[in-house]
């Protein structure tokens, strides 16, 4: 049996996260490409109905953040009026390279390889044994194996 699927071929996209895609790892970019594939986005989980927004800048999905602006800051809080106007200056912003040491911030953070060594550096020593003055462990372990 044969389906004319023509009708919906038309209306067929592409998932988003799909990971099939050749679109390079943001972590992988140049400074250039990077800047191109950060977006300013409204960082609010739920739109408020009086249109204010909290502006975020991300690259991929690590939030950059905006030491240009505000020491450790993440987002603009703006009003509806003031959401066009905030959102040239921060793109003028990434466009001049102000939050170029973010970026790479950001990218370092998105890197695979780098969770992995924070997490193997955290496995090293995971239980720290320190006995208090005057316990000695080896004995302490040599009775725990006799008994």
């Amino acid at each position: 049996m044969s389906f004319d699927f023509s009708a919906l071929a038309t209306q067929a996209v592409a998932n988003n996260n799909s990971r099939s895609s050749s679109a390079i790892p943001s972590y992988l970019l140049d400074i250039d490409a990077a800047r191109l594939a950060v977006k300013i986005k409204d960082g609010n989980k739920v739109a408020k109905e009086d249109g204010t927004q909290a502006l975020t800048l991300t690259i991929g999905r690590i939030t950059v953040a905006l030491d240009a602006v505000a020491p450790k800051a993440t987002r603009i809080n703006c009003s509806a009026e003031q959401v066009e106007a905030f959102t040239e200056q921060l793109q003028a912003g990434l466009d001049a390279g102000a939050f170029d040491e973010a970026i790479v911030a950001a990218q370092f953070k998105a890197n695979p390889a780098n969770k992995v060594a924070a997490a193997k550096a955290s496995m090293e020593d995971p239980i720290g044994e320190e006995a208090p003055e005057g316990v000695d462990l080896d004995a302490l372990e040599a009775e725990e194996l006799e008994g």
